[in-house]
């Protein structure tokens, strides 16, 4: 097998648990090509991960962005697709990849079309992590699934503007409230108990993180004003990479 294309393109905590699936096929497949089909946002985390070429499909682009995605997939055949998102829009890239193996989700986890997409599936696994069902996806080709390791490219910089933000005489509790659908964020009010709680009783920094979205914004500044204790509010002050960072040197992190 020399080259296998990587399709996920969203979300950026889903996508950082394909990593482990790139390192693991390098380590056991030397010299295979890796092509990973990304969201925009999630290339600015990882898109100068060594020894893949990255494909940037924009999910707002409509119909140009398909277009866009098949004139760059022109003239190519992958040994493997791993199509790693259950989403119409994601089905429909997929269609635009030329792959002879379609490894897929299983049955129970498939929808929009799904099925149409894929002609391999992973193994069913009730109530699996994310992270484990991803490493998953190495099965189908004969592979062992990936092993748990992470390596996201970070510089100097974005290191520095970690310890900038972090307490050095004291335990540094990152919080990231928001998720990607906001019917799975708790109530503002509750972070800032938590957030309260470890400066109290733990003496702990809180630092609250997140994207420049005015939506993660007010909810940051929500949490914030709902504290009695005082809080460094970073939201929307940092890039991708400074943020991995912040949380690669936290003593612990909390986010949904």
């Amino acid at each position: 097998m020399n080259s296998i294309c990587i399709l996920r393109l969203s979300a950026i905590g889903d996508v950082t648990h394909v990593i482990p699936v790139v390192l693991s096929l390098q380590e056991q497949l030397p010299g295979v090509k890796i092509t990973w089909v990304i969201g925009k946002i999630e290339a600015k985390l990882i898109g100068d991960l060594p020894g893949v070429e990255f494909i940037v499909f924009d999910k707002k682009a409509g119909r140009k962005g398909y277009a866009d995605l098949r004139k760059q997939m022109s003239g190519r055949s992958f040994d493997a697709l791993l199509h790693m998102q259950v989403a119409l829009r994601a089905n429909l890239a997929a269609a635009c990849i030329p792959a002879k193996v379609k490894v897929g989700y299983d049955k129970a986890r498939s929808k929009d079309l799904h099925s149409l997409f894929i002609n391999k599936r992973i193994a069913p696994a009730p109530h699996q992590h994310v992270r484990d069902c991803l490493a998953s996806f190495l099965e189908p080709l004969g592979l062992t699934p990936a092993a748990p390791q992470w390596n996201i490219p970070l510089s100097e910089g974005d290191h520095e503007f970690a310890y900038q933000q972090l307490a050095a005489d004291r335990q540094n509790l990152v919080i990231s409230p928001c998720a990607s659908h906001t019917l799975r964020n708790w109530p503002a009010e509750r972070y800032a108990q938590l957030a309260d709680h470890a400066i109290r009783e733990y003496g702990m920094k809180v630092i609250l993180v997140g994207s420049p979205a005015p939506f993660e914004a007010e909810y940051c500044d929500a949490i914030e004003a709902a504290m009695k204790e005082k809080a460094h509010n970073i939201c929307g002050k940092d890039t991708l990479k400074q943020l991995a960072a912040l949380m690669t040197h936290a003593d612990l992190v909390v986010a949904p």
